[in-house]
Order: structure tokens, then sequence, then C-alpha cells
């Protein structure tokens, strides 16, 4: 799973890059948002850091810290707050990208 850290900080790399680009093109809104994108894959992968690189923890955290975004989206959408349920869906679906990462990713295994 060492490819994880390096894939985190690909899509972290593209979104900073979007966000400059959207910036300089006055689209400040959508420069927030993949800032957004950002911040999460750089939360995940300070959690894959903290848990050594332990998958099993990973995933662990993969359904529990987005329950609290799951929740902030129902939250948001039950009073109308369509800018916090845009924030809480971009999570989510940075979320959905990492899961699928990691139960898809094969180590490369060492030759003999």
């Amino acid at each position: 799973m060492n490819n994880f850290i390096t894939w985190c900080d690909e899509r972290t790399r593209d979104c900073m890059a979007s966000k400059a680009r959207l910036h300089a093109d006055g689209r400040d809104d959508e420069a927030a948002f993949m800032q957004i994108r950002a911040n999460v894959y750089g939360i995940f992968r300070t959690v894959y850091t903290a848990v050594k690189g332990d998958k099993p923890q990973l995933q662990a955290r993969l359904t529990s810290i987005p329950a609290a975004w799951e929740t902030a989206l129902a939250q948001a959408e039950q009073h109308g707050d369509a800018q916090r349920a845009h924030i809480e869906r971009i999570k989510l679906e940075i979320v959905a990208a990492i899961r699928h990462y990691v139960t898809n990713a094969q180590e490369a295994k060492p030759h003999d």
C-alpha cells in the first residue's frame, strides 16, 4: 500500500493545480471546492501514515470519518443549505474514490 501515499499526493497536486487555474479564471467558488478535495486526500494520507499502512485500519477509518460528513449532509439537506450539502457531497465523493483505490489496489510483490 505504499503506492497509496503516491496516489494521494498525485491527486492532491492535481486538485491544487485545478484550484490555481480556477482561481486565475475568477472562479473562486469552484477553486474552494478543489481545495476541499485536496484536503480530503490529505486527511486520508495522514490517516494511512498514522495507522502505519494497515489496510484494515485504513478501511475502518474510511467508514468512521465520513460518518460525520454523511450526518452533516443530511442536516444540510434538511435545512435547505445547498452549499453545505454540496461540500459534504464533495467529501463523500473523494472518500468513495479512495475506498475504490484501497479496495482494488494491488501492491507489487517483491521478486524472488
